[in-house]
């Protein structure tokens, strides 16, 4: 919790309000049957109406004045939670944002949300009942005890020796809910997981029609969680009607028993009134209120307490330290030692032995299969993950001395997946580089063959683009992708299978133009496609996390078994 109330702090006033509006609201509550016995004794008997005025006069105004108290409460209420729920996901994106890719994967993108949504609304629903629970409750049930004691002493006592036995009958409900509400909750992380590969891999799984195996995975997750969740609200359930009946039974008992004590005449000489019965009764149902707060407070807590653990998990995560850097730009030169790399908790290498040399200038290709590992690679050299073994270094400094900003200076890449974000085209490119101007980016839409595209709308380089490009093809997103990387001052360019969506025509007209902009500069184009690979100064060869060949076109055709089974699949005797 130690993470969780500074979030509250920027509300304490509101807070310290709502505490003594729920003090007035609640003693007013705990003095109305007080002033009900009153009339009960004074007016009824005698049919003093002025007396029954009077009192009644100040009922009247105590139950509207506490009325308002909790209107306002309400709305008091409502801001905090809101304000809160707001500060505590921001900080949870905030936290999500800069971590490294290792540190995200530990929790990944399903707990992330979860945690950002279903458990910050379950602290936020904690965080109104706080007050309730910390101030309502004692002077319910320590008012109503004090005030029922002084009606009459034993029925005081009854009232007294229910609570304890309440409590008691509690304790083995809560007891277990901790663990039950902790496994509804890595339920709904995996069914969110599953949800979202569904959603994003939906054409795949149509086209190689495994939709009843998903199906299953969905249907268990689901049903697993629906197992948990039930669980745990039956045994909250039970809650409330056992916590009725021992309070219940006791108002029972203290009827039967202040049904005798009327009757003798000397109990009624020592001042035991019907008022104060009645008023004793009424305290009964004051405290088992309270009683019904504070128990639903303990069948809250285990759930609570898990969502805590769970947010405090994401806050209490290292930050990934990346310093600003001073745009210096190295040499081109890339070189890649012995790197092997694993993904976090995976026995199995992604990466074996890598050994890359790349001279300033050049233009390489690497190629391989879908899985080889191209894509783990351009991690490694973005400096998302750093390598298990060996070292990476460009311009002859490895990336251990020169820090992360300094490599993101000197490397720009268009990446697999050509991100669009909502906004105008210009704003999606100069992303890349917001010091550019708008000939600046016309120039490099012009090399990323977009001019007909711009020209053909009458917002030009204001055009909107919707979330995530839905209103474009995929074409079009990856050359916007492109344009936004060329646009970057850098030493080294990496383009991550980016030309994929492209017909031939359209590739081949914009790698020329690509190659006059970027002269002297270092181009390394990850590729699926022999044709794009083909063209390039040096070729190497990946499979299964490891380099298999190097060299150019024609020397691996004659060397290397697995680019000349790529190349003779895609081209066959053009090869």
């Amino acid at each position: 919790m130690k993470k969780i109330f500074p979030f509250l702090k920027p509300y304490r006033k509101d807070l310290i309000l709502m505490a003594v509006l729920c003090v007035i609201s609640t003693l007013e509550g705990v003095f109305l049957p007080y002033l009900m016995s009153r009339i009960v004794d004074e007016g009824i008997p005698t049919g003093n109406m002025p007396v029954i005025l009077k009192y009644g006069g100040m009922m009247l105004a105590l139950a509207v004045c506490s009325m308002l108290c909790a209107l306002l409460n309400s709305a008091l209420n409502a801001r905090v939670s809101a304000g809160f729920s707001h500060d505590l996901t921001r900080s949870i994106f905030k936290k999500a944002t800069g971590l490294s890719f290792e540190t995200f994967s530990k929790i990944g993108t399903a707990g992330l949300l979860t945690r950002s949504t279903h458990d910050v609304s379950t602290i936020s629903e904690a965080s109104s009942m706080f007050v309730n629970v910390v101030i309502v409750v004692p002077i319910l049930m320590i008012g109503g005890a004090v005030f029922a004691m002084m009606s009459d002493p034993v029925l005081g006592v009854v009232l007294l020796a229910a609570i304890p036995l309440t409590f008691l009958i509690l304790f083995p409900i809560v007891k277990n809910l901790d663990k039950l509400w902790k496994l509804s909750d890595e339920y709904i992380d995996e069914q969110n997981r599953l949800m979202r590969e569904r959603l994003s891999g939906i054409r795949v799984i149509r086209a190689f029609d495994k939709e009843a195996h998903e199906h299953k995975r969905i249907a268990f997750a689901t049903e697993e969680m629906a197992k948990y969740i039930i669980r745990a609200n039956v045994h909250a359930g039970y809650v409330n009607p056992l916590c009725m009946l021992v309070l219940n039974l006791a108002t029972v008992g203290m009827l039967l028993i202040g049904a005798q004590r009327i009757q003798d005449p000397e109990l009624l000489a020592k001042g035991l009134t019907a008022g104060g019965i009645i008023a004793t009764v009424q305290y009964i149902a004051l405290i088992l209120n309270g009683v019904m707060m504070l128990s639903w407070t303990f069948v809250f807590l285990p759930h609570l307490k898990v969502c805590v653990n769970r947010v405090t998990e994401v806050l209490d995560l290292r930050d990934d330290p990346v310093e600003p850097g001073d745009g210096t730009l190295y040499g081109g030169d890339v070189s890649i030692k012995g790197v092997s790399f694993s993904y976090p908790d995976s026995e199995i290498n992604a990466l074996s032995d890598i050994d890359i040399e790349i001279k300033a200038g050049e233009t390489a290709a690497l190629i391989g299969g879908t899985g080889s590992g191209k894509s783990t690679l351009l991690k490694l050299l973005l400096a998302f993950y750093p390598p298990n073994t060996g070292s990476i270094s460009i311009g002859g400094r490895p990336y251990e001395q020169i820090g992360r900003a300094a490599v993101r200076d000197n490397v720009s890449a268009a990446l697999q997946k050509g991100m669009v974000f909502e906004g105008s085209l210009l704003d999606n490119v100069r992303m890349g580089y917001p010091k550019a101007s708008e000939d600046d980016v016309k120039t490099v839409l012009d090399i990323a063959q977009m001019t007909e595209f711009v020209d053909s709308h009458e917002e030009g380089l204001n055009y909107h683009l919707s979330q995530s490009g839905a209103n474009i093809s995929g074409g079009q997103k990856q050359r916007i992708s492109i344009a936004r990387t060329i646009l970057k001052p850098a030493s080294v360019y990496v383009f991550d299978d980016s030309f994929s969506a492209l017909d031939y025509l359209t590739e081949s007209k914009l790698r020329k133009a690509l190659n006059r902009r970027l002269t002297g500069k270092t181009q390394i184009i990850i590729t699926q496609r022999a044709a794009t690979a083909m063209r390039c100064d040096r070729i190497f060869v990946i499979e299964q996390g490891r380099i298999v060949g190097s060299g150019t076109h024609e020397e691996l055709l004659k060397s290397c078994t697995v680019y000349r089974e790529i190349v003779h699949s895609q081209l066959g005797g053009e090869a």
